[in-house]
């Protein structure tokens, strides 16, 4: 389970119940375990205001503390057990306003009013704006404001287990910890997407200096050696990329990171220049093979020779590469999933990430869906990207279920993969 991913919706992947799937899942836990950046830069507002603050993650306060205000992070994939344990906190702590903070607390407030409050909207923007005093904190708080990137501090990981985090195998260097460098996406897959839908359609750019004064503080008090950039689409403001690349020579900078982003906007240009400034590893959304699936999804199908070229000139640059698809998009068929996989094996990228389309709250999609009457479930834990919890015309759940774990088995335990990983290895790119 992984709370920052997913717009901050939060993931939990399963993948079968064969013994492959549960090995799969193993070294994925194993593997890979992301901070909630939200909180740290929140952490960093609340003490530049004279606050004193002290995060917690896998434990609770003592009971001997007496906190005025506890913040949980609220998800899609957690949500009961987090409500459970907010009760819990209310009767070890009654004196304390206790709330949710998130983008899904955001849009389902009613799932999480079990105790004192619920932030709607960007708390970042609420805690620097708008916050004057406890009083505010009860119900629906609903914000008013965004935040202005330039004017966010740099996230704080006190008390954070930054031992515990990493990006394996995409990222090989830690200690490791991640970073937002902007907000928003102006793309039209936002009808299915919660980053578009959460954080709305407009670009919000930090700028170059102050990204790299990020890493240059992070660097100088934790000792930083990897970062992945939490971007919904990282390097959209025009000259941003260059500014940044430059700006990490200026300074002699030596950081390993990476980025998601659109292979439509990746050339051997700007790749170069990253690769020279410590990029090591890229996520993108092939998603579909089939050009009229896409477009009625309301994706964009980035032309096959394109992709093709820019995985390989990736791959013999020593950049690694995780491409995800989604299985059971409306129009979807076995057929056409089978030639995703295909395509899938035929891209042989580093990691390759197969999900069920989930139609998101907040979302265009979830809403039309809703309307339609075709959604299976109403319990949100369901929607965690590796469940059919709509109605799929040419497909049913079980049907999904199965080809998911196919997909898994044939990506990742064929010849040609271990042959490529073992290359990989050699060359100093993973692990």
């Amino acid at each position: 389970m992984n709370k920052d991913l997913n717009g901050g919706f939060g993931t939990k992947d399963h993948y079968g119940n064969s013994l492959t799937s549960k090995l799969l899942m193993w070294i994925k836990k194993k593997g890979v375990r992301l901070p909630v950046i939200s909180l740290a830069h929140l952490q960093a507002i609340l003490k530049d205001k004279g606050n004193t603050v002290k995060y917690y993650e896998g434990f609770w306060p003592s009971k001997d503390e007496t906190p005025d205000l506890i913040l949980i992070y609220g998800s899609i994939v957690d949500y009961i057990n987090e409500n459970a344990q907010a009760k819990q906190l209310q009767n070890i702590f009654p004196k304390a306003k206790i709330g949710f903070i998130g983008p899904f607390p955001s849009q389902q407030p009613e799932l999480f009013l079990s105790v004192d409050f619920v932030i709607r909207g960007e708390p970042e923007a609420f805690f620097f704006n708008e916050f004057q005093g406890l009083h505010q904190l009860k119900g629906t708080v609903n914000v008013s404001s965004s935040i202005d990137m330039d004017a966010l501090p740099c996230p704080d990981f006190d008390g954070f287990p930054i031992s515990e985090y990493n990006y394996r195998p995409l990222i090989n260097k830690t200690p490791f910890v991640t970073l937002l460098s902007s907000k928003g996406c102006p793309y039209s897959c936002r009808f299915y997407c919660v980053y578009g839908e959460v954080q709305g359609a407009k670009v919000r750019q930090r700028s170059a200096k102050k990204v790299v004064d990020d890493i240059e503080i992070l660097q100088k008090k934790y000792n930083i050696r990897g970062i992945q950039f939490r971007d919904p689409v990282f390097g959209l403001k025009k000259n941003f990329i260059s500014e940044f690349v430059n700006e990490l020579a200026s300074r002699k900078i030596q950081i390993i990171w990476g980025i998601e982003t659109r292979l439509d906007l990746l050339n051997e240009e700007n790749l170069t220049k990253m690769f020279d400034a410590g990029l090591r590893n890229i996520n993108v959304g092939i998603e579909t093979s089939n050009a009229s699936i896409a477009k009625n999804n309301k994706r964009l199908l980035v032309e096959e020779g394109h992709q093709n070229r820019i995985v390989k000139f990736c791959s013999n640059k020593g950049i690694n590469v995780s491409a995800f698809y989604i299985l059971a998009l409306e129009g979807d068929t076995r057929e056409t999933m089978e030639n995703t996989l295909r395509y899938a094996i035929k891209l042989n990228t580093l990691t390759a990430r197969f999900s069920v389309s989930t139609p998101y709250p907040g979302t265009g999609y979830y809403s039309q869906l809703e309307k339609e009457d075709r959604l299976l479930t109403d319990n949100f834990e369901k929607f965690d990207q590796f469940s059919l919890v709509y109605e799929q015309f040419n497909l049913n759940p079980k049907q999904v279920d199965s080809f998911l774990e196919k997909a898994y088995r044939k990506y990742y335990f064929r010849l040609s993969y271990f042959a490529r990983f073992t290359k990989w290895f050699l060359k100093g790119q993973i692990f």
